[in-house]
Formats: structure tokens, C-alpha cells, sequence
């Protein structure tokens, strides 16, 4: 494909005869860069599913697993009179000892997490922690919960 240039004259009218070529596109290569353009983006894309929105329950052959199975005892740390209590369900204890004695009696397969509310010391998270570890649970988990 060339572009063409034509002259005009005065009035606006082409002039007879008096044509000049400016060049031409070169196409090809233009095609090129656009498929390469498009492999580009295709390779580097991420088609994966976020994380977030996987489903929580995986299914297998057996017809799946239980969601009680999935989740992990939740230790909560709230300030009561200037000191921790340690909730566990409904259950409240004060010493890091009786949590885990509480501990103890329940399932370790799926682990621990413990959670705090924003004026907790830090050192009642560290007892929810180490009593943890001393009841038994492998899997361990610090979740510091939100201001409001």
C-alpha cells in the first residue's frame, strides 16, 4: 500500500500530471509485532483463580470433607479489669495453664489459631502461644484482630 500526494494547484485542483509518492506502509511487520504483542500478553497473564475465591471445602473421591475438620480452635485474648482472659468457645479461663489444660481435651489435627483484641499485651499472646505448643498442636497461628 503507497500513499499518494498530488499537487494542487491555486484553486484547489489537482494539478495534471505532477504526482509525488511519499512511501509505503510496511504492513508485514506491523503484523508481526501485533502477534508477537499478543503472545506476550497471553504468556504472562495469570488465569489462575485468586486464593480467596477457592472454595473452603475440598472434595475428594469419599464425597468431600467436613468443614468441622478444616477448622482450627480459636483462642481469643480479651482485657477483662486490666488483665487477659483466654476464651476458648464459651469457656473463659485467666491463666495460660488452665488454657492448656483446656487444650488438652480437644482435637489437634487442625491446629490452633489465637486472636487478640488491640489492647492485649503482647505477653498474653506469647502464653496463648506456648500453651499451644504444650498441649500438643503442631499448626500455630497468630490472627491480631481489627480495630473498629
Amino acid at each position: 500500500m503507497s500513499i499518494v500526494w498530488t499537487k494542487r494547484g491555486r484553486s484547489g485542483k489537482p494539478k495534471r500530471g505532477k504526482t509525488t509518492r511519499i512511501g509505503s506502509l510496511p504492513l508485514t511487520s506491523m503484523i508481526d509485532i501485533v502477534f508477537l504483542l499478543l503472545i506476550f500478553f497471553l504468556v504472562t497473564s495469570n488465569f489462575a483463580q485468586p486464593e480467596k475465591e477457592l472454595p473452603s471445602a475440598l472434595q475428594t473421591d469419599g464425597g468431600g470433607v467436613r468443614a468441622s475438620d478444616l477448622q482450627p480452635q480459636i483462642v481469643e485474648i480479651r482485657m477483662l479489669d486490666d488483665a487477659p482472659v483466654y476464651v476458648l468457645g464459651e469457656v473463659a479461663v485467666r491463666t495460660g495453664e488452665d488454657l492448656r489444660r483446656l487444650l488438652e481435651q480437644l482435637p489437634k489435627e487442625a491446629g490452633v489459631a489465637v486472636k487478640s483484641e488491640p489492647g492485649a499485651p503482647i505477653s498474653a499472646v506469647a502464653d496463648a502461644m506456648q500453651a499451644s505448643l504444650d498441649a500438643g498442636y503442631t499448626k500455630r497461628s497468630y490472627v491480631p484482630q481489627d480495630e473498629k
